[in-house]
């Protein structure tokens, strides 16, 4: 993997706290770009239709031939397992449990 590319609401704070904490906890770059982020799609057309509306979170994960395979919310966690840095795992895990609420909880919104 050559690098994390994470389209996330920026309107949302919780969410914007979590991606604000994935570059300290991997050891490959990691890319951000906003689900309202106009030339996102034409970027990225393969994003999933819950990402590009901000329905949920999007980990791109970009391999070393620039390939991009998408990954929905938490369910990106067990693919970052691989790239995490080293002694990160404790905080790993608050994040991801960070991530489920937030998740969670605009799904209540929105339900």
């Amino acid at each position: 993997m050559r690098e994390v590319l994470v389209v996330h609401d920026a309107a949302c704070g919780a969410c914007a706290g979590v991606v604000r904490d994935l570059p300290q906890l991997l050891r490959v770059p990691v890319r951000v770009r906003s689900c309202r982020d106009p030339e996102l799609y034409a970027a990225h057309p393969d994003l999933p239709a819950a990402a590009r509306s901000c329905r949920t979170p999007a980990v791109g994960l970009v391999g070393l031939d620039g390939t991009v395979s998408w990954r929905l919310g938490v369910s990106a966690a067990p693919a970052l397992l691989r790239v995490l840095r080293p002694g990160a795992l404790p905080r790993a895990v608050r994040v991801l449990l960070t991530a489920r609420r937030t998740s969670r909880a605009r799904a209540a919104d929105r339900g």
